[in-house]
């Protein structure tokens, strides 16, 4: 089990990455295409407040902010945080554990969760913390791999980059659901453009392709058609889950 100091370590070290991960301009083409399917689960109203929880570097952070007049972004990484600053001077930022949120009971009308719920030791904590944060009636959406694949699942063994905390499709639902969450909807997200596009600082066949722009343009649109493929479909490196806090009765 990674502890708190070890994760910060960790993501430290990533900080260098990430600044090629969404420096490219294929990858970063991407990784706003990601961000777009995630921020359409998203209500529009402006006057929402909404939480990045778990923000990393900022990626999500500046369409937040054009689109909400409350965004908060929070990480445990303090380095992340300040390569997040660079990028925006605008959006408060704060540091924090997800198991122990600095923040007031129903707090949040929306919190996104973009690829960090899976470096938590305990997520059935981290969702029980994100339900007491979010207001009732409100949204949760995240991002995340998960292991419904067993080919994938012994690429990421193989690559590195896999845990013993990445979990099938059911079993992010019923942690979520366990913690009082009710699942709205999911679906598959991430087939050849993720580890193409996705992290170029790993593969990266990406940094030196001649035309990358079109073939990423072109990989995304393959990604569209296997993810309308019955069967194929569930070969996906993530997934998006949108849940929602049950509204009290009145």
């Amino acid at each position: 089990m990674t502890s708190v100091r070890e994760e910060i370590e960790e993501q430290r070290r990533l900080v260098q990455k990430k600044k090629i991960r969404y420096g490219l301009d294929c990858s970063l083409y991407y990784h706003r295409w990601i961000n777009s399917r995630i921020l359409d689960r998203l209500a529009p109203d402006p006057n929402l407040a909404v939480l990045d929880c778990g923000c990393g570097t900022g990626i999500l952070l500046p369409t937040l902010q054009r689109r909400y007049k409350t965004t908060i972004g929070l990480d445990l990484c303090i380095y992340n945080l300040l390569e997040a600053r660079t990028l925006d001077h605008s959006v408060p930022l704060l540091s924090g554990d997800i198991e122990q949120l600095p923040l007031a009971p129903q707090s949040f009308d929306q919190v996104i969760c973009r690829d960090s719920l899976h470096h938590l030791p305990d997520v059935g904590l981290a969702f029980r913390r994100l339900f007491e944060t979010l207001k009732d009636g409100g949204d949760l959406i995240i991002f995340e791999p998960i292991q419904d694949a067993y080919t994938l699942h012994l690429l990421r063994v193989m690559t590195r980059r896999c845990t013993a905390d990445t979990y099938t499709a059911k079993e992010w639902i019923d942690a979520a659901e366990a913690a009082g969450f009710r699942i709205v909807t999911w679906f598959n997200l991430g087939y050849l453009a993720l580890p193409l596009l996705g992290y170029p600082e790993v593969t990266q066949i990406m940094r030196h392709m001649p035309f990358r722009m079109p073939l990423a343009k072109l990989l995304v649109h393959v990604d569209n058609l296997l993810a309308r493929l019955p069967y194929i479909r569930t070969y996906s490196w993530k997934a998006v889950f949108h849940f929602s806090k049950p509204a009290r009765a009145m």
